[in-house]
C-alpha cells in the first residue's frame, strides 16, 4: 500500500522526465508547462494527504511540501527575459513553429486549418 501510493506520486515525476529525454528537439519552451502540470500535481495530493493521519502519510505529506518548496524555488527564477527566451525557443523550434497557439486558436473560434493563417 505505502510503496503503490509512493508510486503514485512520483508517476507524474517520471513522466516529464521520460518525456523530455526521449526528445529529439528543443525542449526548453515546455519548462512553463511541465512546472505547472507539476504544481496542479503536487496540490492534488497534499490536498488528499492532508486529509490523512497516519505515520506514512504524514511523512509523505512532508516530502511532498518539501518538492513543492524545491520546484518553487527555481521557478521562482524565471523573468521576463527567461520568459521570452522560452516563447522564442517555441516559435523556433522546427518542429512545432507556432502549433503552441492552437489551444488560443480553439478558444478564440479561429480556424487554423487556413495554412497561411499565421504567414505574411
Amino acid at each position: 500500500m505505502i510503496v503503490n501510493y509512493d508510486i503514485e506520486v512520483l508517476r507524474q515525476f517520471e513522466y516529464w522526465t521520460l518525456w523530455m529525454s526521449k526528445r529529439h528537439t528543443v525542449t526548453l519552451h515546455h519548462v512553463i508547462t511541465v512546472y505547472n502540470d507539476m504544481f496542479h500535481r503536487l496540490d492534488g495530493i497534499m490536498q488528499a494527504l492532508a486529509k490523512k493521519n497516519t505515520q506514512w502519510q504524514e511523512d509523505l505529506l512532508f516530502a511532498v511540501k518539501r518538492a513543492g518548496q524545491m520546484m518553487s524555488k527555481y521557478y521562482s527564477k524565471m523573468s521576463p527575459t527567461t520568459a521570452m527566451l522560452l516563447i522564442s525557443a517555441d516559435v523556433l523550434d522546427p518542429f512545432r513553429k507556432l502549433r503552441s497557439f492552437t489551444m488560443w486558436d480553439k478558444r478564440m473560434y479561429i480556424n487554423s486549418e487556413n495554412e497561411t493563417f499565421y504567414t505574411v
